[in-house]
C-alpha cells in the first residue's frame, strides 16, 4: 500500500501555493467586504473598546468577533486580518479533514482523490465571503474527529476536548447549537438501546462531552438572555423565520428601505437586525395557506440542498451506483470498515434540518458539503472490492473529473470577473482620499451602490442609513442624512447636488449632497 505521507505533502504544498496567490490578490487590491463582514468588524471594535452593552449580540456569532477584537487590540487592520484568518482556518481545516479521512479511506487512490477535493473546497471558501462559515465547518469536523476516535470511550481527555470543540462550533456559528444537540442526543439514545451490557461504558463519555458543551454554551446563552430579557439561543433564527413569512414579500430589510444605525458607533442597522421583522411573526399551523407556504419552502430547500451538494449529478450517480452494488452484495460485506462512519452520516443528516423550513445557501451548509464528499468516497471505496477494478477506476475517475467541472467553471468565471473587480477595487481605494469629507457623516445609498457604501463605512467611519428606495426627499430628511452614494446620475432630483464624481475603472461613482 502506498504511503499517504507523499499525498499529504502534495496537498499541503498545493494549499500553500493557492493561499499565497489568494492572499497576494486580496492584499494587493483589497477585496470588498460585505455587510456581514462589516457587522463582525463593528462588533469586534465594540469589544475592543469595552462597550459590552453593544458588543453582545444575538444575531452574529461571537467567536469571529472575539478573534477580530484581539487583532484590533494588537493594532492589526481588521479587513486584512479577515483575509489571513480565512486562510489559516482553511489550512487547519484541510489538516483536520485529511486526518479524519485517513481513518476511513484506506485505499491510497480514494484518499488522494478526496484530499484534492478537500483542497479545492478549502481554497474556494477561503477566497469567498469573509464570514465565519468556514470556521464553523472546521470546528464541526474537529468535533467529529474527536467523537469518532477509537479512544473516545477510554480516554477521559478526548470527550472533554470534543465538548470544547462542540462549544467552539456553537460560538463560531450560533446555529450549530441545534445540530450538535440533535447529534449528541441521538448518540445517547443509540448507546442506551444498543448494548445493555456495556451501556454505562458507552454513555459516560458522551455525557461528559455533552456536559462540557452545555456548560460553555450556557455561559453565552445566559449572557444573551440577560441582554435580551428573555431566553435566547440566537436572534437570527426568529429573524430568518419572519423573513420567509408569507406576509413579508420583500428583500432584506436594509436593502429595501432606510434604517437608522441602532447606536452611536454602529456603522449601520445591519449590525443588529435581529428585531427588524418582529411584526411579521407567523406559524405554519395558523392556517392552510401558511402550512402550504411552509411545505413549499421545505421543497425549495431540499432542491437547493441537493443542488449544492452536487450541481452536475455526477457524484449522485457515483453514490447511487456504489450503493446499489453494496445492496446487491450486502451479504458479502465484511465488517472490517470503521463503523464510526455511521456517526459522521448521522451528523450529516442532523446538520441541515433547521435550514429546511427557511432557505439554503451553499456557505450555510458547508459542513454538509464537506461530509457529503467524505461519505461519497467511503461508499465508493466499499464498492471497490465487488466489481472489475479495471473498469471501475477509470469510470470513477471520469465521473469525478466531470464533477469538478463546476469548480473549474466557477473558478474561471471568478478569475475573469475578479480581474475586472480587482481593478475596480484598486481604482476605488485610490480615490478614497478625495472622499475624506465623508468621515463620520450620515450616508445612504441607492439599491445599486450598497457595496460601495459599505466600504465607506469601514474606511471613513460613516454611519450608513441603508437603502434609499422610495425616491422621496422626506425620507432622507427624516433621518438627517447628508450624503447619498450612487452609481447613477440622479441630478434630475432637485434636492441632490453632486459633491464628488469618481471616475472609476468600470463606471463612475457619485456622491450627492442632500440640500
Amino acid at each position: 500500500m502506498t504511503d499517504k505521507t507523499g499525498f499529504n505533502k502534495l496537498t499541503g504544498g498545493l494549499f500553500v501555493i493557492g493561499a499565497l496567490v489568494g492572499l497576494y490578490f486580496q492584499f494587493a487590491y483589497h477585496k470588498f467586504l460585505n455587510n456581514d463582514t462589516l457587522s463582525y468588524i463593528n462588533i469586534a471594535e465594540r469589544y475592543a473598546e469595552g462597550d459590552w452593552q453593544h458588543a453582545i449580540n444575538g444575531f452574529w456569532s461571537p467567536m469571529y468577533c472575539w478573534i477580530l477584537c484581539l487583532c484590533k487590540l494588537a493594532g492589526l487592520p481588521l479587513l486584512q486580518s479577515c483575509y489571513v484568518i480565512n486562510f489559516i482556518v482553511a489550512g487547519l481545516g484541510l489538516y483536520i479533514l485529511c486526518s479524519l479521512a485517513r481513518r476511513y479511506l484506506t485505499q491510497p487512490l480514494f484518499y488522494l482523490f478526496f484530499s484534492l477535493y478537500a483542497l479545492l473546497l478549502m481554497l474556494f471558501y477561503a477566497m469567498s465571503s469573509l464570514t465565519p462559515d468556514l470556521m464553523s465547518a472546521v470546528f464541526c469536523v474537529w468535533f467529529l474527529l474527536l467523537v469518532t476516535d477509537q479512544r473516545f470511550a477510554f480516554n477521559k481527555q478526548i470527550p472533554i476536548l470534543a465538548g470544547i470543540a462542540a462549544a467552539c462550533a456553537y460560538f463560531s456559528k450560533l446555529y450549530n447549537f441545534v445540530p450538535v444537540n440533535l447529534f449528541l442526543a441521538g448518540l445517547l439514545l443509540w448507546a442506551f438501546f444498543k448494548n445493555k451490557s456495556s451501556r454505562s461504558k458507552q454513555i459516560k463519555p458522551i455525557l461528559r462531552t455533552y456536559g462540557v458543551f452545555i456548560l460553555f454554551a450556557a455561559i453565552w446563552t445566559t449572557i444573551l438572555s440577560v441582554h435580551e430579557n428573555k431566553l435566547v439561543i440566537t436572534t437570527a433564527g426568529q429573524f430568518n423565520h419572519n423573513f420567509v413569512s408569507p406576509h413579508y414579500k420583500r428583500g432584506y430589510p436594509t436593502n429595501v428601505g432606510l434604517y437608522a444605525p441602532p447606536y452611536e458607533k454602529a456603522y449601520s442597522a445591519h449590525t443588529d437586525p435581529g428585531h427588524m421583522l418582529d411584526d411579521y411573526g407567523w406559524s405554519p399551523f395558523s392556517d392552510t395557506g401558511s402550512f402550504l407556504h411552509q411545505v413549499s419552502l421545505i421543497k425549495n430547500s431540499i432542491r437547493e440542498l441537493i443542488f449544492n451538494l452536487d450541481a452536475t449529478g455526477a457524484k449522485w450517480l457515483i453514490l447511487f451506483t456504489a450503493g446499489l452494488i453494496l445492496f446487491i452484495n450486502r451479504k458479502k460485506i465484511m465488517p472490517t470498515y470503521d463503523r464510526s462512519i455511521y456517526q459522521i452520516a448521522w451528523f450529516f443528516v442532523c446538520y441541515p434540518l433547521l435550514y429546511l423550513p427557511l432557505f439554503i445557501l451553499d456557505r450555510y451548509i458547508l459542513t454538509c458539503i464537506i461530509l457529503f464528499h467524505l461519505l461519497l468516497f467511503v461508499i465508493a471505496q466499499l464498492a471497490w472490492r465487488f466489481i472489475n477494478r479495471k473498469i471501475y477506476v477509470p469510470v470513477i475517475a471520469l465521473l469525478l473529473v466531470v464533477s469538478v467541472v463546476p469548480f473549474v467553471l466557477s473558478g474561471q468565471r471568478k478569475l475573469i470577473r475578479s480581474s475586472s473587480e480587482y481593478r475596480y477595487y484598486k481604482s476605488f481605494y485610490q480615490h478614497l482620499p478625495q472622499l475624506s469629507f465623508l468621515k463620520d457623516q450620515p450616508i445612504a445609498s441607492d439599491r445599486w451602490s450598497m457595496v460601495q457604501a459599505t466600504q465607506l463605512c469601514y474606511h471613513l467611519k460613516c454611519r450608513y442609513y441603508s437603502t434609499w428606495a422610495d425616491d422621496q426627499y422626506n425620507s432622507l430628511k427624516q433621518y438627517n442624512i447628508r450624503y447619498l452614494v450612487s452609481q447613477k446620475d440622479l441630478t434630475s432630483f432637485s434636492f441632490l447636488q453632486v459633491k464628488e464624481k469618481l471616475l472609476l475603472e468600470k463606471e463612475p461613482l457619485y456622491i450627492y449632497e442632500i440640500q
